[in-house]
């Protein structure tokens, strides 16, 4: 967690807990279940107790509200803020006053665009603050983890109808790690579709244990440049993705674009 991260697609994270129970393929050999067994605890697992953070972590989107002014002179646009790294909002076994404070943090830093990264999009509506779903905060997007056909045909359904009644200013999905081809065309037409694509593989030590394809990535790109869907093209592996890889003329656009 941090002001400045390694993950392309945004320009920091914030956790204001830790802790998960992995619900598909992509949890495989997760990351942030790693880092927090590095520190000798383990808040991963069906049971297992989250750790939240301290009050001075918590209060770090607060300070970056505060310098916004100068990100955007620096940068010519909005801080982008991943949330959460190190868990899930939606996560069933997650303190309903922990989750509360968190969004309510969202909502307050409304000159940071947010960017939530869940799988468990189902939860959402029981989730979220009521107001929102009438009327969601319009600096705050909504990405979800799809690495299968299967999962596709079940989330997407629910994040778009989401979407539509709640007016969530963009969505997207996180196709990493990529685990199989998926057909996202369905998902990206009509008035509430996909804004946003991210493709990867996997990262890490174990990058290399599953097959991976990144024509997998240039047809979800194919995808994107004809419906004029953002599109990102993360990592392939444990490789840096080069120009060779995809074309550049499938890249209409990197990021979503919304009104606010």
């Amino acid at each position: 967690m941090g002001a400045v991260t390694g993950i392309k697609w945004t320009d920091s994270t914030w956790n204001s807990w830790w802790g998960c129970t992995k619900v598909g393929p992509a949890c495989d050999h997760c990351y942030a279940e790693g880092v927090d067994k590095r520190t000798g605890e383990n808040h991963w697992g069906s049971g297992a107790p989250r750790r939240l953070l301290s009050a001075h972590s918590r209060y770090e989107p607060y300070r970056w509200q505060k310098g916004a002014a100068k990100f955007e002179a620096e940068h010519g646009r909005r801080r982008r803020v991943f949330t959460l790294s190190m868990g899930d909002l939606f996560d069933n076994e997650v303190p309903g006053h922990w989750r509360l404070d968190h969004m309510r943090t969202m909502e307050s830093c409304d000159r940071l665009d947010w960017q939530i990264c869940t799988k468990r999009i189902g939860n959402a509506r029981d989730m979220v603050p009521w107001p929102w779903l009438h009327q969601w905060p319009r600096h705050i997007g909504v990405l979800v983890t799809i690495v299968t056909q299967k999962e596709a045909d079940r989330d997407l359904p629910k994040l778009l109808d989401l979407k539509g009644n709640s007016f969530i200013p963009w969505v997207g999905v996180s196709y990493e790690p990529a685990q199989e081809a998926v057909d996202f065309t369905r998902f990206l037409d009509g008035p509430d579709k996909l804004d946003w694509i991210i493709f990867g593989g996997k990262s890490g030590p174990q990058w290399n244990d599953r097959p991976f394809s990144v024509e997998w990535g240039a047809a979800v790109a194919e995808q994107c440049a004809w419906t004029n869907t953002a599109f990102f093209f993360k990592q392939v592996a444990a490789a840096r993705p080069t120009d060779a890889m995809i074309p550049p003329h499938l890249f209409i656009r990197q990021f979503p674009v919304w009104q606010r």
